[in-house]
């Protein structure tokens, strides 16, 4: 029935009069909105149905990968600022060195406090997080590579400290295992040297490679024969310095006449070296020596 027909059983004087007969017939106020409302406005809903599906929820998935992103970044920044404080406590460790050690690990702790301030700055914004990561990741690697050279400069004064108690206390060191233990000085091979190439015995590579060996000791083996013993020492052995002690120990002995045994010796022997170096005789010491 129309609702032209239905409302003649109604008599309308007033608004809730209507209201009344559209609580009653509720299948009228569809037919009142078709009449009071624009198509366009009928069909909002199933636009803003649409735009939700279409729209929203891709955009709103695009934001939950990028605070992913963000927070897979902080957490590298996080790792970084770990490493970074391992970096600052072998630094600490290594201020017990000389004075000009120390200087150059209060400049790396200067250089942690920007880096800690650029750290701060990378909060303002994704993009800029991402490019101050880069800027922090090389600042550390410079970090590593400077305490990487302060270690190296420690290890070769510990080497130079040991080659120079070497010379001096010969006998400490090689007593036990030879007699008339003395140091040769460097004066007097120099010109043992110089002599031998005057006269072709050797050449003059070879005298400049032998004039950097770190001792000539002169000794007795225990059934009395007079020896030398060509050292090379370092507070970290490696091969190479088995190899140089071989290698000047035969140059010695042609300038001398006289066996010359090569010797390394250290603070710290890698694992195998004396059976790598059969010929050379590796000579380990305490830290403190």
């Amino acid at each position: 029935m129309a609702v032209e027909e239905k409302q003649k059983e109604y008599i309308i004087r007033s608004f809730y009069d209507i209201l009344q007969a559209l609580r009653e017939h509720p299948d009228w106020a569809e037919q009142l909105l078709s009449l009071l409302l624009t198509e366009e406005l009928l069909k909002l809903p199933q636009k803003f149905d649409k735009f939700v599906e279409e729209e929203f929820r891709p955009l709103a998935k695009r934001v939950e990968r990028l605070e992913e992103g963000q927070k897979a970044l902080v957490e590298r920044v996080e790792r970084l600022e770990e490493g970074q404080r391992a970096l600052v406590g072998r630094v600490e460790k290594l201020e017990e060195g000389q004075r000009a050690l120390v200087e150059r690990v209060e400049r790396l702790e200067e250089g942690q406090k920007a880096l800690i301030e650029r750290v701060e700055k990378l909060e303002e914004g994704q993009k800029r997080l991402e490019e101050g990561q880069s800027r922090l990741e090389k600042d550390v690697a410079i970090l590593k590579n400077k305490v990487s050279k302060l270690e190296v400069d420690v290890a070769k004064l510990k080497g130079d400290n040991l080659e120079r108690k070497v010379r001096e206390r010969a006998p400490a060191y090689f007593g036990r295992y030879f007699r008339r233990v003395k140091a040769v000085p460097i004066e007097e091979w120099s010109e043992k040297l110089e002599d031998a190439l005057d006269g072709g015995l050797i050449s003059e590579e070879e005298r400049k490679d032998a004039l950097n060996l770190d001792a000539l000791i002169r000794v007795k083996s225990e059934d009395g024969r007079n020896l030398l013993l060509a050292v090379e020492v370092s507070h970290t052995l490696e091969d190479k310095d088995a190899d140089r002690a071989l290698r000047r120990a035969n140059v010695i002995a042609r300038v001398y006449g006289i066996e010359t045994i090569p010797v390394v010796i250290g603070a710290y022997v890698p694992e195998g070296l004396q059976d790598r170096h059969p010929k050379v005789l590796v000579v380990q010491v305490s830290d403190d020596n």
